[in-house]
């Protein structure tokens, strides 16, 4: 457990994993355990997560009156924090997120921003309807209203973020409408939005798994269009166009957590067969930074195989990869080989269905596919019928 004394209260809460941290302040009425199954998703992909109780709610002690109190609350636990973490508000967790994020001390700290179901520019109409319909605003109009007073403030405050920011929002009983995502974007239009099926307003409740997941891919996107792979020519668009659509291959084959945050990343150092890199490799803390330690061992892994005398080796086990950057040999053999197979063929199949290739060159990828398929026959039984390799 951890703890901050405030000066009228202390502020109770747990931490668990290693690496980049992420602070997660829960909504109005729940506690910090309602984050843990998020915080498994989270340190399983190598990230550390904090998740307090708020004033006036579970261990902590305080009053619940004004937004300014929460949003000091939060100050002090960004301070408490490593420089560079990301905060995760639900509903009065990003608002009391937003507020802190006022103060130029707090955002020098914060790597991004990830709103729960909840935006700044609030309609108080319809905040008072919903949470009456929810039984919860008679037991807390007065922070209720305080919020609704600030509504301008906190406006104001998200339009001059300059750091990444996700609203996740759920469908069925989302407090979030179009009209709120449309304003959102206004305000910071480079936020980026996700909606979770099956999720309501309380998506680390009704979805954490999903929740979790969707946290750990908006941080990596992130960084990769901080490195400019957006502007970076790549066939079917740019390179992060073709980044995302071989995540969504291996996503779709069921990919583990780490190969897909691993395929969204595999060019940051460049590949044998497309050079450029975003990211020297005197620089790899930065991306363990984004997706944590096993995923960015992972994409080295990937950018570092030297494909001739690699590939002449297709169909061993242990399949030896050589290292282009070092020369080394390194054994590959379980889910390392069988990530290395599944990558190997969504990066092939999206060149593929993409590029402008002679017919030569598509039949040496269909070659290269099925010398794979003793690493992953069912995918692979699938992929050599696509139309692209014909």
């Amino acid at each position: 457990m951890v703890r901050i004394v405030r000066p009228d209260a202390v502020l109770h809460g747990d931490e668990a994993g290693s690496g980049p941290t992420v602070l997660l302040l829960h909504a109005g009425g729940e506690r910090r355990q309602v984050w843990r199954p998020v915080t498994e998703v989270l340190v399983d992909t190598g990230f550390r997560c904090v998740a307090f109780d708020q004033r006036g709610h579970g261990d902590t002690g305080g009053t619940l009156r004004t937004l300014a109190s929460c949003a000091d609350d939060v100050a002090a636990m960004v301070h408490a924090s490593p420089p560079g973490c990301v905060v995760v508000g639900a509903s009065l967790g990003g608002l009391a997120a937003v507020a802190a994020l006022a103060d130029p001390s707090v955002r020098a700290r914060v790597a991004g921003l990830a709103l729960v179901d909840v935006v700044p520019d609030l309609e108080p109409t319809r905040v008072r309807n919903f949470l009456a319909a929810a039984g919860v605003l008679d037991a807390h109009t007065e922070i209720v209203e305080d919020i609704l007073a600030r509504v301008p403030l906190l406006r104001q405050i998200t339009a001059e973020l300059d750091l990444p920011v996700l609203l996740v929002h759920g469908d069925n009983g989302s407090a979030v409408t179009a009209s709120d995502i449309d304003g959102l974007l206004r305000l910071i239009p480079h936020a980026t939005v996700t909606r979770i099926p099956g999720a309501s307003h309380l998506v680390a409740r009704d979805q954490p798994v999903a929740l979790g997941e969707a946290i750990a891919e908006w941080r990596a996107l992130a960084f990769l269009r901080d490195l400019g792979a957006g502007q970076i020519d790549h066939p079917g668009g740019n390179l992060l166009d073709h980044l995302q659509r071989v995540r969504s291959l291996v996503r779709d084959w069921g990919g583990s957590r780490r190969l897909r945050l691993a395929a969204l990343c595999h060019a940051t150092y460049g590949t044998d067969g497309f050079p450029p890199a975003l990211l020297p490799l005197d620089q790899r803390a930065r991306l363990r930074a984004a997706i944590g330690p096993e995923a960015e061992a992972f994409v080295y892994l990937y950018a570092a195989c030297s494909r001739r005398p690699t590939y002449a080796h297709l169909g061993e086990t242990p399949l030896p990869l050589t290292d282009r950057f070092t020369g080394e040999v390194i054994p590959l053999t379980g889910s390392d080989l069988a990530d290395f197979a599944l990558l190997t063929v969504a990066n092939e199949l999206d060149v593929a269905r993409h590029a402008e290739l002679t017919s030569e060159v598509r039949h040496s990828i269909r070659d290269l596919v099925a010398a794979l398929s003793a690493y992953a026959p069912e995918i692979v039984a699938d992929v050599r019928t696509d139309p692209s390799l014909a």
